[in-house]
């Protein structure tokens, strides 16, 4: 008989998709979400819900508006008498997971889900470090995205076998065919953009302050003598449009720039399968989800340091690079761009995860059921 799970989490997100199948497919599995949508970013609902394996369900807003308070926690909880409840960080719906686990069910196991970069970790103090600090010892398990994370709570908290690895992954066969049914779209793309004998920079992201933009043009202006062929695509839209197109132009680049807005669904893995060199130049960044998407696709992948992402590059898959330091970009793009040919042709890349999502998810799920 499979073990009753429930859990609770912000809200649907393409990347959080297979992560949430799989627990569906292992446990007797109910969801709850708490925001129709993921904050300071907009999905197509109505697509993500069709790569459901379950029925979503939707908390009521916060008691007294204080958003993490939500008491439909108890009535959820006495109906369904989970197994195993999994939540997202360290809240007060934790918290409240946490009564409910001391007055009615003290079998209950709760796992909480933590996405944080290690410089994240490292830095928070004050209510949020207090309440982490609180929960790791009552929590029977917390999942995290980085190794270097988890040896970072290692050491803080002196134990060794309450953390679990799983970083924000996809299942690599079935992105994969997306990218196989997307070929066409890439192909009207790669002649739109005239890119046959090109090298191709790809970012994907919302073009915001965190993103560190203005880094990657000024470093990619520099390469272009060595590297005049290259072209820069960026994927997203963000408050800092006008201001990196105006960069653009002041950089003499902006032949070489090609801003191309919000891509969803076909339209975005089209263009994962133009990208030869993926670059993520943020300087604050939880994990970075898109690095697993542009490894997958084949790009080898240039990552800022401090992204949580930065466990999925191997020498073989690409690089890191301090997102304060232009010449470490430039080194690397240079390094990028002289394993790349020029494209003549659209074709799907090898894949470049180290790890698979099968292998991580099935690491994932021995040790919660032992």
């Amino acid at each position: 008989m499979k073990k009753k799970l429930v859990i609770f989490h912000p809200a649907i997100a393409p990347y959080r998709i297979d992560f949430f199948n799989s627990l569906n497919e292992h446990f007797e599995a109910s969801f709850y979400f708490e925001f129709l949508d993921v904050l300071e970013q907009s999905f197509n609902q109505g697509k993500l819900k069709e790569r459901l394996t379950f029925q979503p369900n939707y908390l009521g807003k916060g008691f007294c508006g204080i958003k993490n308070l939500r008491l439909q926690v108890f009535p959820i909880l006495c109906k369904t008498r989970p197994d195993i409840v999994f939540c997202s960080e360290f809240n007060i719906m934790g918290f409240l997971i946490l009564l409910y686990k001391f007055l009615f069910h003290p079998k209950l196991q709760i796992y909480t889900i933590c996405d944080d970069s290690l410089d994240i970790v490292k830095s928070e103090g004050g209510i949020k470090g207090f309440m982490r600090a609180l929960f790791v010892r009552l929590y029977d398990g917390v999942v995290l995205t980085n190794r270097a994370v988890i040896r970072w709570y290692q050491e803080t908290y002196h134990n060794t076998s309450k953390f679990m690895y799983f970083p924000i992954v996809q299942e690599d066969v079935a992105f994969r065919d997306e990218l196989d049914k997307s070929l066409s779209i890439s192909c009207r793309y790669y002649e739109d953009l005239k890119l046959k004998g090109k090298k191709v920079v790809l970012f994907v992201g919302r073009l915001i302050d965190i993103k560190n933009l203005d880094f990657l043009l000024n470093a990619f202006s520099q390469i272009l003598d060595e590297y005049p062929n290259a072209e820069l695509l960026l994927v997203g839209e963000g408050d800092r449009r006008n201001a990196l197109e105006d960069l653009a132009f002041c950089l003499g680049i902006k032949e070489k720039v090609h801003f191309l807005g919000k891509k969803q669904g076909k339209d975005l893995y089209a263009f994962y399968n133009l990208g030869q060199v993926f670059v993520l130049p943020s300087y604050y960044e939880r994990f970075g989800a898109v690095v697993n998407e542009a490894l997958l696709s084949g790009c080898y992948t240039l990552c800022s340091s401090v992204a949580g992402a930065a466990c999925l590059i191997s020498p073989e898959n690409g690089a890191c690079f301090d997102p304060k330091k232009q010449k470490d970009l430039e080194e690397a793009l240079k390094k990028a761009l002289s394993r790349v040919e020029p494209t003549q042709d659209v074709v799907v890349k090898r894949n470049l995860m180290v790890d698979s999502y099968s292998t991580l998810m099935a690491n994932l799920l021995e040790q919660l059921d032992s």
